[in-house]
């Protein structure tokens, strides 16, 4: 199979080293508006370096796996599926449910395969406490605390600022428990957030968000959401009528050391999760989207799954405007 990645960030960076430990898989192209930057990663992957999207898409290229800014994912869905190129964009698929829609409508009109990085459900932590609950191990579940965080992320432009163009922490960095806790828990009843952003002591912008969500089960969700740690963070507690799930990231970490240099914090682009598994989650999830294509099954995240998480994400944007509850249930559901 034959992948081009879009985006030399550090997703697209995170994305080409992940591919190139996949046997079955030939990296032909890389795309960036950096000529610089896109021909030293072509060296390192030994592949050809495009600058025109034009261009590479009429190459013979299979996979076109898309690694930007969200506001521009629509655009280069668009441009690669009326070529005929399945595609992998990752998350959050759009910036909200009306561009998922006219997404998932031109990937279906071109016959395409859509593929979006909803990373989290690969995370044997995450798998293995949905497969726990949905199982009914820990019996009916009534209140889940989950929190994610990290330092507030640097992107070309300083785009995340700007949340017409990223969505915020809401949508960013929310989109990864939203998803997760529709795959367990069902489909969200109401949707009530709160969010902070100011600048550090440092100058630096941080943000941070707390959202509760109802399920139509009857669970409770309390989520917490920071771009204002030193760095990656996520943990969650699960309680059940019978029993009980916990997890924290940072106790999963056998050695731990900080450097500061010159007084200041070494810092990447994009905070992610480490993890000491032979397989990265990152890299389970691209064979899985491979395997999919390869034999023409089912993703486990569906596009559609993608555009329900987003609408969370939208709802929690739209009541931290507006100061209440927005309700995402139909007028039908409703009576």
């Amino acid at each position: 199979m034959k992948i081009a990645v879009i985006g030399t960030g550090t997703m697209g960076k995170l994305h080409l080293e992940t591919w190139s430990k996949i046997i079955t898989v030939n990296i032909v192209g890389i795309l960036g508006r950096s000529k610089e930057a896109v021909d030293q990663l072509s060296e390192t992957y030994k592949c050809s370096s495009f600058t025109d999207f034009e261009e590479l898409l009429n190459t013979d290229v299979d996979v076109i796996d898309i690694c930007l800014p969200t506001y521009l994912h629509k655009e280069y869905v668009a441009k690669a599926a009326k070529k005929g190129k399945h595609i992998i964009c990752e998350k959050p698929l759009a910036l909200d449910q009306v561009e998922c829609k006219e997404i998932l409508e031109i990937c279906q009109k071109c016959n395409v395969q859509l593929f979006v990085g909803h990373t989290l459900r690969f995370f044997p932590e995450y798998k293995q406490a949905h497969d726990q609950i949905t199982r009914g191990l820990i019996g009916k579940p009534g209140v889940v605390r989950l929190s994610r965080g990290g330092p507030y992320p640097l992107g070309r432009n300083s785009w995340y600022h700007d949340e017409v163009k990223s969505g915020g922490i809401l949508l960013d960095l929310g989109i990864h428990d939203f998803d997760w806790v529709r795959w367990t828990f069902g489909e969200v009843e109401r949707v009530l957030a709160k969010q902070v952003h100011r600048k550090g002591q440092d100058g630096n912008p941080i943000e941070y968000a707390l959202v509760t969500l109802r399920m139509q089960s009857g669970t409770i969700v309390h989520l917490e959401l920071s771009w204002a740690k030193k760095e990656f963070e996520s943990a969650y507690e699960i309680a059940g009528s019978k029993g009980m799930i916990v997890y924290n990231h940072q106790e999963s970490k056998p050695i731990k050391l900080n450097l500061i240099n010159d007084g200041v914090q070494n810092r990447v682009d994009v905070a992610v999760p480490e993890t000491i598994a032979a397989k990265t989650p990152l890299q389970l999830q691209l064979e899985h989207f491979m395997n999919c294509l390869e034999n023409n099954e089912q993703p486990l995240v569906s596009a559609e799954d993608a555009m329900k998480a987003v609408e969370i994400a939208v709802a929690a944007v739209e009541s931290k405007r507006v100061g209440q509850t927005v309700s995402l249930l139909t007028k039908k559901e409703v009576y």
